[in-house]
């Protein structure tokens, strides 16, 4: 459920404002809006909080996976000398970081020259100052198509020197007071190097080794890794304080804020306030307000959370909590889009193992681990029920398997496909209809719940069309209670879906929609047709386990020849089988967060009228994992 909240309005003497945020954070409750941080001091927390973390990712590249970085003590904050030591570590490590960067700058200019004058040679601007040293002359280089030599003027006077082919290369000489002579854009100067190529690879060598030994110093800053973590998460959590304290508005003498608290929080909130002498005024919220949502549900239900945390969506406070349709209803789905017993079994075994690894080193079973081995669960019961096992053939499954699945969709019976596809469509019939009967309760009694009585007609007369149209017509005929349902349920729709109280205003505002609303009549349609997906995505994962199956039988059903050929046909077939299934069991992960998911998150949620436009109920309080590794 939704946990219902107030909103508070907060104020305060301008004294009590430096230790208002510790003081909510011990109280624990209360959800501040964001407020804009100002100062100084704020500003210097951000920066600061931006360098560490830059260290923090740079320090990860050079892990000593030799050792394993230290971890803090969880059981402590950080004392003001531990933070004096980490700046300084930090401080370090930054030097370090700006150092090697400015190394391997170097190293590339250093690269780019080599690159540029390797083809000349060991030649540098020092040896030829050397070599015109007094001469009266100094050299000029050029680099050209070897054809434009002719262009040259012939009182030129120049040194030819060794090209690639095609090319020429000169040193032009130019004697004091001469200008050089106008030449073709094609011949290109070359500039030459402060220092030869012998000495610029000496270079490269020596800032290899020193980035070499930076980088070990590196290594062993990595075993401080949990410290830095741990400042940066206490350097966020500081940010958030001054963000509410230097951002708080104020007024003469009094700072104010406001936020939200659970109604249930509201008497502590209150004796908190007085015993500071804080002045406190509850509301409730109102539709224009987006309060914070808190859910809270029973054990049972609460294991589908990390299925919520891992799409990172969040139902407005104004909308519904339907966690416990989204259990029930994705745990059929997966089981559906799995489909196989085995696979199942597999998940629910990988469970339990690390289930029992966890409780060898002291850690309670998790709702992740819960959520999978009901899952795991229903794959098992649905493969039972249709007799799948790997993808084996019905006739060669054991008779216990065979006795414990069902007739009328185990694959035996030549309507098992049909009877899966209506199991598809009622599926989604009830989904659907749970949808808008909440919908119904939420409006009662205002008239505009008819309209949701309108949308459950429709759903009954289009799960007789997809019956009709998608299945089978002979066995589904169009009935005339159908017809009935999709036309009183149009009406209703019509009439009731802009209701604002007055026929007259409300019958415009439908005729201004009669295209949306038609639409949306035929998109009941292709909602329920859509569930089709949970037998269309089971049957493409069968295929491919009997395939595979397939190749696997064929390749040992040839003569058995030598015993050593039978043996690698076995060892390959068995790599075969596992590869396969391997992969086959991948791509249904995928199915079910693709196909599975999406049942709950779009058809379900937007028969619901739900956008997931909300956000965590966030209170300022005691940070137990700041001292998390």
């Amino acid at each position: 459920m939704i946990v219902p909240m107030k909103k508070f309005y907060l104020i305060v003497l301008q004294r009590d404002r430096e230790n208002l945020p510790e003081r909510l954070r011990k109280l624990g409750v209360a959800h501040v809006e964001e407020l804009q941080g100002i100062g100084d001091k704020y500003q210097n927390l951000e920066r600061e909080r931006m360098e560490v973390e830059s260290v923090h990712n740079f320090l990860q590249n050079y892990i000593d996976k030799k050792s394993k970085p230290g971890k803090a003590d969880s059981s402590k904050s950080l004392k003001y000398e531990e933070c004096k030591d980490v700046r300084e570590i930090i401080n370090e490590i930054s030097a370090a970081k700006q150092k090697l960067n400015l190394l391997e700058d170097q190293v590339i200019d250093l690269k780019r020259e080599i690159d540029r004058v390797a083809s000349w040679g060991e030649v540098s601007m020092t040896m030829l100052e050397r070599v015109v040293e007094g001469a009266g002359f100094s050299l000029r280089f050029f680099d050209f198509p070897a054809k434009e030599l002719i262009a040259l003027p012939k009182e030129t006077e120049y040194i030819r020197i060794s090209a690639p082919k095609g090319r020429c290369r000169i040193s032009l000489i130019v004697r004091e007071g001469d200008q050089i002579p106008d030449l073709p854009p094609s011949f290109l100067e070359f500039l030459p190097p402060e220092i030869p190529l012998s000495q610029m690879r000496q270079e490269i060598a020596l800032i290899e080794n020193q980035k070499q030994e930076i980088i070990a110093k590196l290594r062993k800053h990595s075993a401080n890794l949990s410290l830095i973590k741990k400042y940066l998460h206490m350097l966020d959590y500081n940010i958030i304080l001054e963000r509410l304290r230097s951002g708080m508005p104020q007024h003469e003498s009094f700072a104010y804020m406001k936020g939200y608290v659970p109604v249930r929080d509201c008497e502590k909130f209150k004796k908190t306030a007085a015993k500071y002498g804080w002045a406190i005024a509850f509301d409730d919220p109102v539709e224009e307000d987006q309060p914070p949502t808190l859910i809270e549900n029973s054990p049972a239900v609460r294991i589908i959370q990390p299925v919520f945390e891992f799409l990172g969506t969040v139902p407005n406070y104004w909308e519904y909590d339907i966690s416990s349709w989204f259990l029930i209803f994705f745990s059929i789905f997966f089981a559906m889009i799995f489909g196989d017993a085995s696979y199942g079994a597999i998940i629910v075994l990988a469970t339990i193992a690390s289930i029992y690894a966890g409780k060898r080193k002291g850690k309670p079973i998790v709702d992740a681990q819960k959520l999978f081995l009901l899952l795991g669960s229903a794959t098992i019961i649905w493969g039972a029920l249709t007799a799948t096992w790997f993808g084996i053939n019905f006739d060669n499954l054991p008779k216990l398997l065979q006795n414990i699945s069902l007739p009328l969709i185990n694959g035996q019976s030549p309507d098992s496909e049909n009877n899966v596809k209506v199991i598809c469509f009622l599926i989604g019939l009830i989904q659907l209809s749970i949808a808008h009967i909440k919908n119904f309760k939420r409006d009662f009694p205002d008239l505009k719940c008819m309209s949701q009585a309108g949308s459950l007609l429709l759903l009954l007369g289009m799960f007789n069309a997809a019956l009709n149209l998608v299945i089978d017509a002979t066995r589904y005929p169009i009935e005339n209670w159908a017809i009935g349902c999709i036309a009183i349920g149009f009406f209703l729709v019509f009439i009731f879906g802009n209701w604002n109280g007055k026929l007259g205003s409300s019958l415009i505002e439908s005729l201004k929609n009669i295209i949306p609303t038609f639409l949306g009549t035929v998109s009941v349609f292709a909602d329920i047709v859509s569930y089709i997906r949970l037998w269309a995505v089971g049957l493409a994962g069968l295929a491919f386990s009997q395939t595979v199956n397939g190749m696997a039988s064929g390749m040992l059903g040839g003569p058995s020849g030598f015993l050593i050929g039978f043996v690698l046909k076995l060892i390959i077939a068995a790599v075969i089988l596992v590869a396969a299934h391997a992969l086959n069991f991948m791509l249904t992960v995928l199915s079910v967060i693709v196909h599975g998911i999406r049942l709950n998150m779009l058809e379900f949620s937007g028969h619901l009228g739900m956008e997931w436009s909300g956000y965590k109920y966030d209170p300022l309080k005691e940070d137990e994992n700041l001292s998390a590794s």
